[in-house]
């Protein structure tokens, strides 16, 4: 049953389940660490309510981050010392649960949304369902490691500079960072509200779908012909599953009968264009989080990012801030000239725990650096078993045209698989 998709589960009894997820992340949950509060009370309340009734979401187990709003339970956005329960759901949560979606609890993040390996001091070390010691990504990580493991059916989750896609890719799901502005993101407790988008998280594509229907305005998909690539991301380093991924996703798309073209831009600084993504999002986040720093409640690491970006020369600030924004013009500028861009999604597979590249981020900074909505697909695995994945940006607005190709595109690929973790087995 918890591998059930939107689709089967509306003919499935919501109250069972409900019973089942729970159980399920009863005995899994303890060594995963994807959820940090589950609202079994709620979801029972839930089931009961829809059950019977024709409504798109029936019966959909969801997990939201924990820097978005659920009613009754505490949003610690990865912090310490939060205790006031939030009165009302956020937008987006309520505008699931009127769908017939069951909201189940809080998952895991990284502290304040600022990173990309979900090991959080206070709410413990979320691990990537596929090996135990890995890392979910980040910072939406519980979010990821949730939805592959089974322990919902879908998941919210936030996208700064790629924290959606990058636990998408790590976990071998799929994710989508919808158009900056497009969604009403009323209680969400911002990182950096120019570049934050609330994105799901599911494992297919028809499941991401079903979802952000309900969540954005879907009108008709657009004829594509033409995708670009860029030729500073083909020169780049990634791990060689990554590029055979990548590179099967480029057949893949000829073999549908579209163009697939490198375009000759500018040079991208990707180091420096995700640094000035980076030091924006700190500088907002610094005041966001204040009142937790005044009293405490972070960690050593997050005030030390924080620091840094508060104490960086000018010149740092000033070639971030450049660099970002030619990147965001390339980007544009190449949406001018074709349908959709495809990208590896993250240079790498999950790595060990404690260890962080600091290249995570370097593809899909860029999307939200420009405002415009991508989506991660698996694309193959690598030596170790461990999944990678591609991404396909879009135009503003333009989610429909996205899913429609990410679901050809998945089809041809084929490229998504369980996990077989070791907590199932114990």
């Amino acid at each position: 049953m918890h591998w059930l998709g939107v689709a089967e589960l509306a003919s499935a009894d919501p109250v069972a389940v409900v019973e089942h997820q729970l159980a399920r992340i009863a005995a899994l949950n303890p060594a995963l660490k994807a959820f940090t509060a589950v609202d079994a009370q709620g979801a029972r309340a839930g089931a009961r309510l829809t059950a019977g009734m024709p409504l798109p979401l029936r019966g959909v187990t969801i997990g939201v981050k924990a820097n978005i709003d659920v009613a009754g339970l505490v949003t610690t956005a990865g912090v310490a010392g939060r205790t006031m329960p939030a009165t009302e759901d956020a937008a987006m949560v309520a505008a699931l649960r009127a769908a017939g979606a069951i909201i189940l609890g809080h998952v895991n993040m990284h502290e304040a949304a600022l990173g990309a390996t979900t090991d959080n001091p206070f709410h413990g070390r979320t691990e990537n369902p596929h090996r135990r010691g890995r890392t979910p990504g980040g910072s939406s990580g519980g979010s990821g490691a949730a939805v592959a493991a089974g322990l919902c059916t879908v998941a919210l989750g936030t996208d700064t500079l790629g924290s959606v896609r990058i636990p998408a890719a790590y976990n071998g799901i799929y994710g989508l960072k919808p158009s900056n502005g497009l969604l009403d993101e009323r209680g969400l407790a911002y990182l950096c509200a120019r570049l934050d988008s609330i994105g799901p998280l599911a494992r297919s594509v028809a499941d991401l779908a079903a979802v952000a229907a309900v969540m954005m305005p879907l009108g008709t998909p657009r004829l594509v012909s033409r995708i670009a690539t860029f030729a500073d991301v083909e020169a780049s380093t990634m791990e060689p599953a990554v590029r055979a991924g990548y590179e099967a996703a480029k057949r893949a798309l000829r073999g549908l009968g579209h163009t697939v073209e490198a375009l000759p831009l500018a040079e991208i600084d990707f180091k420096k264009a995700r640094l000035g993504g980076f030091l924006e999002a700190a500088r907002e986040g610094a005041d966001h989080f204040a009142a937790d720093r005044v009293a405490g409640h972070i960690s050593p690491d997050f005030a030390a990012l924080l620091d840094f970006a508060a104490a960086a020369p000018l010149t740092l600030h000033q070639a971030g801030a450049a660099a970002a924004s030619h990147a965001r013009d390339a980007v544009l500028a190449a949406l001018e000239k074709a349908d959709l861009l495809l990208l590896p999604t993250a240079p790498q597979a999950a790595f060990g725990h404690g260890s962080a590249p600091v290249n995570q981020a370097d593809f899909t900074a860029l999307a939200n650096l420009a405002g415009v909505p991508a989506l991660s697909l698996p694309s193959g695995v690598d030596h170790d078993g461990l999944p990678v994945a591609v991404q396909l940006i879009g135009r503003h607005g333009d989610e429909v045209t996205l899913l429609a190709m990410a679901a050809k595109l998945d089809a041809v690929l084929q490229a998504y698989r369980r996990p077989e973790f070791e907590m199932e087995k114990n």
